[in-house]
């Protein structure tokens, strides 16, 4: 836990330095100094994604990086000094109440991060994705070894960048920093609530309800938590700038919202809130158009060169681009198999009855999955359906209207690819919470709801707790708890701490392969190249195809060998 919160001061001076040079340097303007941190780490996304392309993020990465956050740190010494006055302020003029919360919230968010990591995807693919970043950068045709591996996150970039893995193995903390930091945005506007009672602010301050279910995203690098935390900043400045064009300028939203879809592409409805600002103030358009086309376009082409390395389509997991004369493209068969088990998958069907179902077949029985996922589908439809019917009094009705499109919009377009509650939670966590604010509006009953929110968070995290009645899932039916042992050194990267591994020859590949761990994709902290063989021989057998080191060398790669039926 202090080894955790020690990182978590790096993490605030590089963020928070480079975020400042960029904002500045872009002429982005002023903003929410938490804004800042999330602008830091798309510039390191963005500088780690271009070196990534020629080598891994390792120690001579992350010295480089040390050594632009000083240099900028000296250039833009006097801005980055107001940066800091404005931070201290903010923290400084919250009432006690949300200090001493705030205090809490960040303790509880160390000793999550320093316990041992709950969420399946980490033992999947978020490691190995991070160790082929940290050791290799990307590699051509990485998506034929194991497809998961094709998607390379910007989140994951970010973290491999800043994980100082030479020093230590165990820093895969960036979640829990940043939703301490969506917890101090969240907070600063429920401060200025109690002075205003504008309910604009109360919508976002009421955020920290939902950190007893956030705190199971941030013991490992999951790339949808920053998306619900940039839905919550860029929803929140919408509003604000909505309502007054006082605050934080048009430009740096639609960063944001830039920044959300590097991460992961599901996140881009979130630009339609800036293109509705710019279209509302029209006369900032022209003078902003030059520096978001070269931030925009530099994402972009980052984005596609990324694919094209490691799957050879530009635009994954999209079919219609791809880099037919290299030898490292991944079939497409197997492209086409991960999107069709992805969209039946998101439905709990075969793919024999997601094929012989209709659209509104699928959705009734998407409503009656069992456990946390019905749960989670069924909230999100009768808060679509209340949504209407709450803000008829609210005094800003246009900005929420706004917001119900684009949920609705989304959900549609889910539900015709991958309706997984987790994509589309960040609106319904937005939806949710204008139905709170408009309907507790008293300062002791947002006291009492915060407070049992934050003790909430303490039952999981320090006490075992069986989630038999919320999932059906063997592999999560236990969260991870606290113990006195984490307390100045974290649990490791992943669950799997006794598993063993074996090497396994196939072609002129030789792999390693899990001997105790059986949840079929899982590889935990395993030495590259790492499978489970039961997966590799399932994908020969079914497809006909194994993967095979394109030279001598891993850093080059892998192409698809198919053979015939013989």
């Amino acid at each position: 836990m202090l080894a955790v919160l020690i990182y978590w001061c790096y993490l605030f001076i590089i963020t928070s330095t480079i975020g400042v040079a960029f904002q500045d340097s872009f002429k982005l303007g002023k903003s929410h100094p938490v804004i800042t941190f999330f602008l830091g780490g798309f510039a390191i996304a963005l500088l780690a994604s271009i070196w990534a392309i020629f080598s891994g993020l390792q120690i001579y990465f992350e010295s480089i990086l040390i050594g632009i956050t000083l240099g900028l740190g000296l250039w833009k010494r006097k801005v980055y000094k107001g940066f800091l006055l404005s931070l201290k302020a903010k923290i400084k003029t919250l009432p006690p109440y949300l200090n001493i919360l705030l205090i809490i919230i960040t303790l509880f968010a160390a000793a999550q991060c320093a316990s041992a990591p709950y969420i399946l995807d980490n033992e999947s693919y978020y490691i190995q994705t991070i160790k082929w970043l940290d050791t290799y950068g990307f590699v051509k045709g990485l998506a034929n070894f194991h497809f998961f591996l094709a998607q390379h996150s910007g989140w994951h970039i970010l973290q491999s960048a800043l994980n100082l893995n030479e020093i230590a193995p165990f820093f895969n903390d960036i979640n829990g920093f940043y939703l301490v930091l969506g917890n101090v945005y969240a907070l600063d506007k429920l401060g200025h609530y109690f002075k205003q009672k504008e309910k604009h602010l109360l919508l976002i301050g009421l955020f920290p309800i939902f950190n007893v279910f956030l705190f199971q995203f941030i013991s490992t690098p999951s790339p949808d938590l920053p998306i619900y935390l940039l839905s919550l900043i860029i929803f929140g400045e919408f509003l604000t700038h909505y309502l007054s064009s006082k605050e934080t300028p048009l430009s740096i939203i639609f960063v944001l919202g830039v920044f959300a879809v590097f991460i992961k592409v599901t996140a881009v409805f979130l630009i339609i809130f800036p293109v509705i600002l710019y279209i509302k103030s029209r006369k900032s358009v022209k003078q902003d158009l030059l520096k978001l086309s070269i931030i925009s376009g530099i994402a972009f082409v980052l984005f596609a060169v990324k694919n094209s390395i490691i799957s050879g389509y530009p635009l994954y997991p999209i079919a219609s681009f791809r880099l037919t004369s290299v030898d490292w493209m991944l079939p497409l068969q197997l492209q086409e198999y991960l999107v069709e088990t992805t969209k039946h998958y998101a439905f709990f069907l075969t793919p024999k009855e997601y094929e012989n179902s209709t659209l509104l077949q699928r959705i009734i029985h998407w409503l009656r999955l069992p456990k946390l996922h019905g749960l989670f589908n069924i909230a999100m439809c009768v808060v679509l359906i209340l949504f209407p019917f709450f803000i008829r009094k609210v005094r800003f009705k246009k900005p929420l209207y706004i917001l119900y499109f684009i949920s609705i919009v989304q959900l549609l377009f889910l539900w015709l690819t991958s309706p997984q509650y987790r994509f589309f939670l960040g609106f319904f966590m937005l939806l949710a919470l204008t139905l709170i604010a408009v309907s507790i509006t008293k300062k002791s009953l947002i006291k009492i709801g915060l407070t049992l929110a934050t003790i909430a968070i303490a039952v999981p995290l320090f006490i075992p707790f069986n989630l038999n009645t919320l999932t059906e899932n063997k592999f999560q039916l236990s969260l991870s708890v606290f113990s006195l042992k984490y307390l100045v050194k974290p649990h490791p990267n992943t669950k799997y701490t006794q598993a063993t591994y074996t090497v396994h020859q196939e072609g002129n590949l030789k792999l390693y392969t899990p001997t105790n761990i059986d949840f079929f994709w899982a590889t935990g902290d395993c030495e590259l190249p790492c499978i489970q063989l039961q997966h590799l021989n399932d994908f020969k057998a079914y497809f006909r195809s194994v993967p095979q080191m394109r030279t001598n060398n891993l850093k080059d790669g892998f192409y698809s060998y198919t053979f015939d039926n013989e």
